[in-house]
């Protein structure tokens, strides 16, 4: 029996079409984040995906004895994406970044798949409800949790005169939480350093922290990394 026919081209057609448009949004999603996973990226993952969906669903078909196995090339695609998710994740200083992006690499190839074996509800129910999460957990974590990065300060004083509580109210009162706090002084030129670990938000006056600091002490050198 010949399962290729106009009905299954088309079909399979109009599923790759509907999986481009979903890497498509979804690589603007990204890059609208300033992340390094865009829409080329996003587009060739469903597309990609959504092909060998069509060819499991084909193959198991057009097997010539009992039934073949739709699963068995969704199950590589699911072991193969994972080495490109983790492509994504790297560390910056004292920060994991990318595992959003390695998360939506896993949807998109999901979404390709499913469209490929045909569930286009499912499909467009789990594309919808991403889209419209995402953008809005953000501004729900930026409100309640928006000390999120770690950063690390590091203060040095002309002696050991410094005013830690002074340090830890000034730090309080620009949203900055203190993870942890190591001492150290240098007794030939006699300079007290503090080294801050912090859980930071996203924007800082820096100027105006550098003032409220200076306050706290003799202050010869403010660093925040």
């Amino acid at each position: 029996m010949n399962y290729i026919t106009d009905h299954f081209v088309l079909e399979s057609c109009l599923k790759i079409f509907i999986s481009s448009v979903f890497g498509i949004l979804l690589g603007i999603e990204r890059r609208n984040h300033m992340h390094a996973i865009g829409i080329r990226t996003m587009l060739l993952i469903t597309t990609s995906c959504s092909l060998l969906g069509i060819l499991s669903f084909y193959g198991a078909g057009a097997a010539t004895k009992a039934s073949g196995d739709p699963t068995r090339i969704a199950a590589g695609v699911v072991t193969g994406i994972g080495f490109l998710g983790g492509g994504v994740i790297m560390r910056q200083g004292l920060n994991i970044m990318g595992i959003t992006t390695a998360a939506i690499i896993w949807t998109s190839a999901a979404l390709g798949l499913a469209i490929g074996y045909g569930l286009y509800l499912p499909a467009i129910f789990v594309f919808i409800f991403i889209i419209i999460t995402l953008p809005l957990f953000k501004k729900i974590e930026r409100a309640y949790f928006p000390a999120s990065r770690m950063k690390m300060i590091n203060l040095t004083y002309s002696n050991d005169d410094a005013d830690i509580k002074a340090v830890k109210k000034v730090l309080a009162a620009h949203g900055i939480i203190m993870r942890e706090m190591n001492y150290s002084n240098t007794f030939e030129d006699e300079k007290f350093k503090v080294e801050i670990l912090v859980n930071s938000p996203g924007e800082i006056d820096f100027a105006k922290l550098g003032k409220d600091l200076k306050k706290t002490g003799k202050l010869l050198k403010f660093s925040f990394q």
